[in-house]
């Protein structure tokens, strides 16, 4: 009898730590971003930065839940420098562990780089679902570079939204209308084009801030000007609104070329 009450009684303690685990596992969610562009407006510092350190946090009582990092800058394209930020996330520094563990948590190491779109608040933390692109992704890294360049040169102040533009996708074939531009030949590797929407979501107008010098300038900004957005009740939006909608030329290894508003 002793064992059977052993036995429950450990099975129990077993049950108890998964569910504590789960909780803390699964209780973060991040807001999906069809553009990761989609919150440069809102975002009051956005920098290409080198974590150059790691250490505890110095206030003894945020020590329980964060970790702390210090920042190099590479560049600065909007904001203005935050030398030091509270990590979200646990982290042995030393032989000590600082911060807590959850599926919030952020895993910076010494020498990581990325480019991160931070808004200020009380604290200056850094978490999971902080809207950032890591160097490791190269290709994204370095395109999302030229295009923040391009931005910070420019003197428009429309915003980025997470608007998902119609393209009138056939999930049968696969395709879209933009795959009428298969085969492109552009000299830039993306575009950005200003929309103006109409209360029903519609365009009422799409203009070049940069264009891809393509053969089919024209006839993509013409195609614009004739869409709408997708799941216009999903977003709130006003007459005469306008965002900015980054355009991806695509270079394949095989040279197969098309065109994108998305990254991939």
């Amino acid at each position: 009898m002793g064992t059977l009450i052993q036995n429950c009684n450990l099975k129990k303690y077993v049950f108890l730590l998964l569910l504590l685990f789960y909780s803390t596992a699964y209780s973060c969610e991040c807001s999906p971003l069809s553009n990761i562009f989609n919150v440069y407006s809102k975002s009051d510092l956005v920098a290409d930065i080198t974590i150059i350190n790691i250490h505890p946090s110095t206030n003894k009582n945020l020590g329980e839940k964060f970790y702390m990092v210090d920042v190099k800058y590479n560049t600065i394209y909007k904001g203005k420098k935050v030398e030091s930020f509270y990590v979200s996330g646990s982290k042995v520094i030393g032989k000590k562990r600082y911060g807590l563990n959850t599926s919030c948590s952020l895993g910076l190491e010494k020498g990581d780089r990325l480019i991160i779109f931070h808004s200020l608040d009380k604290i200056q933390l850094l978490h999971y679902c902080t809207p950032r692109i890591n160097e490791k992704d190269q290709t994204k890294f370095l395109e999302s570079k030229k295009i923040l360049e391009s931005l910070s040169h420019s003197p428009i102040q429309t915003n980025y939204k997470n608007f998902i533009v119609d393209t009138k996708f056939n999930s049968e074939t696969g395709k879209n209308d933009l795959n009428q531009f298969d085969g492109i030949k552009a000299k830039n590797s993306f575009a950005l084009i200003e929309i103006t929407l109409n209360k029903d979501g519609s365009f009422k107008n799409a203009e070049y801030l940069k264009k891809l010098d393509s053969q089919y300038d024209q006839e993509i900004l013409d195609f614009f000007r004739a869409s709408k957005l997708l799941h216009q009740d999903k977003f709130k939006f006003s007459e005469g609104e306008t965002f900015i909608l980054p355009i991806h030329y695509i270079k394949e290894k095989n040279n197969k070329t098309s065109i994108t508003p998305y990254f991939y």
